[in-house]
């Protein structure tokens, strides 16, 4: 026994949670009144279940309706910009159908009432949703402060290290005002380089940091830089970065 009514209210409320998921993400600007027509509109796809027997008819339809819940909740700017509208749109309903899945197999699996799994749906894709978004903006954020730089020395090849951009590092030495980044002791060998001591102050106390100063460094998509030194510190402790970068150098020169 099909409810169709539940089902629209169904399909009408995920309508408007990926389209107002897409818009967090993405940035779009736009407006409930728009989200709310095109999660209508969205739903009118629906008749073609009961019409259309062919499984390739109905994803056609159902994605000429997400062109045009698109355009309507975002407008057009260009090709590229509605289809990553659209992307993202089905991106979000797939999670969603995988966690409701996913939850109802293994949580639920002996339930065969259809009022009851739907308003586990309703009742949980919001949550399920606003944890998604938080998470991939998270992941934007947090991975848009890594960068490839390669370290140059004058008698052994250059050296490349994955480096993650603290915005707290503004380290300088005193003496010639070079930012410093800080790279862990054990990956890599200064037994060749002229060192340098660089004191500097933490909350706790004082102590010296041991430098040296490379020939250049280059940063991905930023460039050269040859006023720098390269500090030496006992562990880096950030997944996935081999050094900190100075925010200092990334200031256009």
């Amino acid at each position: 026994m099909v409810y169709v009514d539940l089902l629209v209210i169904e399909d009408l409320l995920l309508n408007y949670i990926v389209l107002s998921s897409t818009g967090i993400l993405l940035n779009r600007i736009t407006n409930f009144k728009k989200i709310f027509l095109s999660s209508v509109i969205g739903t009118i796809p629906l008749i073609f279940l009961f019409l259309c027997s062919s499984k390739l008819e109905i994803f056609l339809i159902n994605f000429l309706f997400s062109i045009i819940m698109s355009i309507l909740t975002y407008k057009f700017n260009d090709v590229i910009y509605t289809f990553k509208n659209i992307a993202y749109m089905y991106l979000i309903s797939i999670f969603l159908a995988g966690s409701f899945y996913l939850i109802n197999t293994n949580f639920f699996p002996q339930t065969n009432n259809y009022i009851l799994s739907a308003f586990l749906l309703l009742l949980m894709s919001p949550i399920i949703t606003l944890i998604y978004i938080k998470s991939i903006k998270n992941i934007k954020i947090n991975y848009s402060n890594y960068y490839r730089i390669d370290i140059y020395f004058k008698d052994k090849p250059k050296m490349t290290f994955n480096a993650y951009l603290d915005t707290g590092n503004l380290l300088r030495d005193p003496y010639n005002h070079k930012p410093i980044i800080l790279i862990s002791k054990k990956n890599i060998d200064i037994s060749k380089e002229k060192i340098i001591f660089v004191p500097y102050h933490t909350i706790d106390n004082k102590s010296l940091l041991t430098c040296f100063s490379p020939t250049k460094i280059y940063i991905d998509k930023v460039g050269f830089r040859k006023k720098v030194l390269v500090g030496l510190v006992d562990e880096i402790e950030i997944e996935g970065a081999d050094c900190i970068l100075n925010k200092l150098l990334l200031e256009r020169i």
